[in-house]
């Protein structure tokens, strides 16, 4: 991340489920007096440095991780080095998904019978940085015995600013984000053979 022509620079790593990344700095030129920076985040993790970077060891706890890195003179920066390893605590479920990419379809997972059924199953998506995510929803059928109650419903979460929007029922929905990280979250019998759920998301390119 040197050399570049910009002053803000975002770097996105993603990996599979089960996985944590660890990132080494192995070169820093960034000017702390002057304000540069690298920020690191993760679904459970932020961190921001400067001064003795390149004594630092990051881990990112989970399978992706966002490098923001802001400079004021040109040619200053890092240079780091990302390895990927299994976790060694888990922090998804089973059911849970990872969707990478700039489109992909969305579908509701199924538990197994030896699932506690307690357990929310979520959806990843993460697109690449500067781009917003756009999810349009197609079909939802959430049985016979669907109702408007709270125990039964689709959560769709906007990780840059972590606003939550609730959507019941068979209301299909049109959903943006701030940022380029989404997670979706299906409760009670959106989880089972009873319910379908389909959809489709998009990467929205930078203005």
């Amino acid at each position: 991340m040197m050399g570049v022509e910009t002053s803000d620079c975002t770097v996105a790593i993603g990996r599979h489920l089960g996985e944590e990344i660890t990132v080494s700095v192995l070169e820093s030129s960034l000017n702390c007096s002057a304000g540069e920076v690298v920020l690191f985040s993760g679904r459970m993790m932020w961190r921001t440095g400067c001064r003795k970077l390149p004594l630092s060891l990051i881990n990112s706890r989970t399978n992706t991780l966002i490098v923001k890195q802001r400079v004021l003179l040109p040619g200053n920066g890092v240079i780091l080095q990302y390895n990927s390893r299994t976790a060694t605590k888990k922090y998804y479920q089973d059911c849970d998904k990872q969707l990478f990419g700039p489109q992909g379809e969305i579908v509701n997972p199924v538990q197994l019978p030896d699932q506690r059924q307690e357990v929310v199953c979520r959806t990843f998506i993460n697109v690449a940085p500067q781009h917003r995510i756009a999810i349009r929803a197609l079909y939802i059928d959430q049985g016979n015995d669907s109702n408007q109650t709270h125990f039964n419903y689709i959560l769709v979460r906007d990780v840059s600013t972590m606003k939550t929007t609730v959507f019941h029922g068979k209301q299909q929905f049109f959903w943006q984000s701030t940022g380029s990280q989404a997670e979706i979250e299906f409760h009670e019998n959106v989880k089972d053979h009873r319910s379908s759920f389909w959809a489709e998301y998009h990467a929205i390119e930078p203005k």
